[in-house]
């Protein structure tokens, strides 16, 4: 185990965990942030007579609340603008709070030092670009996403129950859209376009691919929101049984197996190499919390063991006994023998050609700029959105600082998650972080080989889970959840 902590890999992936009281004393230390604090403080003492008489500026974080619980919600009937619409409202009336409540301020934590980073860079991107309006709409929309972080982060930071609330919200409407794809999928329905190989297919081998309500239609599209908001209703299945509060432990158990079997009928394979990432995540978390958490629990070790094997054992059987569901799974392997596997690998390689010319800066933010530059680079009859990879868009689109910007984001996600995990903190709020981690690693999974990552639907949830994470991992938090 020393030689392990003691190697490079650890070592490096520990530089990256940043010190909180580092980053709080330079931030507090440096000149521009020390004169707009200042500045800031001096605006909240003009108004701390009007906050003591306001209903608005005192119920102003439920209003911020509730705008986000419609934002999120919207996400499965409304358009994209609306979405993100109600988002920036909440930002902005949390941006009003900071320059009205007296005392209020965002609080740094080691996340904000590559969030922060990774916005600049993208900004930077902007401004080299030679399409910049085009990319100045598309970073836009990064900064929409980006002031959802702050909000989630703000909103939360204080409550614990607001953390509840924000995770049973995502795991009530995600199954409430399950719900409605199960029922698409016992009534049929008419594909809407080709979202499978029909060459050489028998007809017992096509699957009825649902695709929900979300907007734009599309099977892809609800399978990357149902991965996204997965992990919050499993996680809060096991947060109310630790809890033992057994009815909303059952609902939320009944709202996963929902979750999970819509997620098959969408016939998603980026999406079951995410649900496959993501299982096995929670293999391993719960094992270890099993094991040393409930050690003196003899029986919940053998119920943990049965339950994998059976699990597994059921999945093999599903996909054995389905040939549709088989053909689905195995077309992943298939690589150019797959039309649609073959279309991502000729898009991949001429992103691959667009990061050779501009792999400093990139070619701007957006998909607007992506699908201007692709006409270039593209294979004849392969146009494409995106580049059906989460890393390789960041990459074309912001060069490789952007891109290292951003996986450091991701592990400093997982290096937070696992010490959190590790360490001796409360094990409901190590459920809570558990749940954050892995649906993070879902969504990442998922977006390696999909464009789900430019979608409000998804890219709002993920913030969601890394403000949750940023908030509990955080040095100064030891409340309850």
């Amino acid at each position: 185990m020393n030689i392990i902590k003691s190697s490079f890999i650890c070592k490096l992936f520990d530089s990256l965990d940043i010190c909180e009281n580092k980053i709080i004393e330079n931030v507090n230390n440096s000149f521009f942030l020390s004169k707009l604090d200042k500045f800031i403080g001096l605006i909240q003492e003009k108004f701390a007579n009007l906050v003591e008489t306001s209903n608005f500026i005192r119920n102003i974080d439920f209003l911020v609340i509730m705008l986000l619980t419609f934002s999120l919600v919207s996400i499965t009937f409304a358009p994209t603008g609306l979405i993100g619409l109600l988002a920036f409202a909440a930002f902005l009336l949390l941006v009003f709070k900071f320059f009205t409540v007296k005392g209020e301020r965002h609080n740094f934590t080691s996340f904000d030092v590559p969030i922060f980073l990774y916005i600049a860079i993208a900004g930077l991107s902007v401004t080299f670009s030679s399409l910049f309006l085009p990319s100045l709409k598309g970073y836009i929309k990064m900064i929409i996403y980006f002031a959802g972080y702050i909000t989630f982060f703000n909103i939360l930071k204080n409550n614990p129950k607001r953390i509840i609330y924000m995770l049973c919200l995502v795991a009530a409407t995600a199954a409430g859209e399950a719900l409605y794809a199960i029922y698409q999928q016992i009534v049929g329905l008419e594909p809407l376009a080709s979202w499978q190989d029909m060459t050489e297919v028998n007809p017992e081998q096509l699957m009825n691919r649902v695709y929900g309500s979300l907007k734009p239609l599309n099977p892809n599209l609800l399978a990357g929101y149902l991965i996204a908001s997965f992990s919050s209703s499993l996680g809060m299945s096991f947060w109310f049984l630790v809890k033992k509060k057994w009815r909303a432990c059952a609902v939320f158990f009944a709202a996963t197996m929902a979750i999970l079997m819509a997620i098959v009928f969408t016939g998603s394979r980026g999406a079951y190499i995410a649900i496959s990432v993501m299982c096995l995540l929670f293999i391993l978390i719960s094992g270890h919390l099993i094991w040393h958490e409930y050690s003196h629990i003899k029986w919940l070790k053998k119920l943990w063991i049965s339950c994998i094997i059976l699990g597994i054992a059921g999945v093999l059987c599903l996909i054995a006994i389905t040939p549709s569901l088989q053909h689905r799974v195995l077309s992943i392997f298939a690589l150019r023998g797959d039309s649609s596997n073959s279309y991502r690998l000729n898009v991949y390689t001429s992103c691959l050609k667009m990061v050779h010319d501009n792999w400093l800066t990139g070619i701007g933010t957006g998909n607007t700029t992506f699908r201007l530059i692709y006409g270039l680079y593209m294979v004849t009859g392969f146009d494409a959105l995106g580049a059906y990879c989460v890393p390789l868009e960041i990459f074309v689109e912001t060069g490789i600082f952007g891109l290292l910007a951003f996986l450091w984001i991701l592990v400093l996600s997982a290096i937070k998650s696992v010490k959190y995990i590790y360490s001796k903190s409360l094990v409901e709020n190590k459920i809570i972080v558990s749940s954050c981690f892995i649906g993070i690693s879902g969504i990442m999974a998922h977006g390696m080989v999909d464009t789900i990552w430019c979608r409000p639907q998804v890219n709002l949830i993920f913030w969601l889970l890394v403000a949750i994470l940023a908030v509990v991992t955080s040095k100064n938090y030891s409340k309850e959840l």
